[in-house]
């Protein structure tokens, strides 16, 4: 069965950079589309997980270089400091896309450089297992 792309651009139509966030949701789609094709698990449960993760990423994508360069806290006019929504919608789109790259079984990419696990502390069955 074939699955559409929905229509990333009607999506993001009313944020000031549609047309950047509708072409970096059209690729990524694109790229996890593949990649579970490739590893045959496309389904319509799928599918949905990918489009809101695909939504999740380009909205955190944009509004972290923003919410980076203001900080946790902003200053009132009146001198007084208030917390961030930006700062706080990245930490819960942050938390969203785990969760749907877990329900997708996104591979986690590792440097080659990794450290290896460390090593199991013995038990009495060790000298028999060995």
């Amino acid at each position: 069965m074939t699955y559409r792309m929905p229509t990333y651009s009607r999506v993001f139509e009313a944020h000031g950079q549609a047309e950047e966030m509708a072409a970096f949701a059209a690729v990524l789609w694109k790229e996890r589309m593949a990649d579970l094709k490739a590893r045959k698990l496309v389904t319509s449960g799928r599918v949905r997980i990918v489009d809101r993760y695909v939504r999740a990423l380009t909205e955190y994508e944009f509004l972290y270089p923003q919410a980076m360069a203001e900080g946790p806290t902003l200053q009132a006019e009146s001198g007084g400091q208030f917390a961030n929504m930006r700062w706080h919608a990245v930490g819960k789109l942050n938390e969203q896309i785990m969760k749907f790259e877990a329900a997708l079984a996104i591979p986690a990419k590792h440097d080659e450089g990794d450290a290896p696990a460390p090593p199991r502390p013995k038990s009495k069955a060790s000298r028999y297992l060995d």
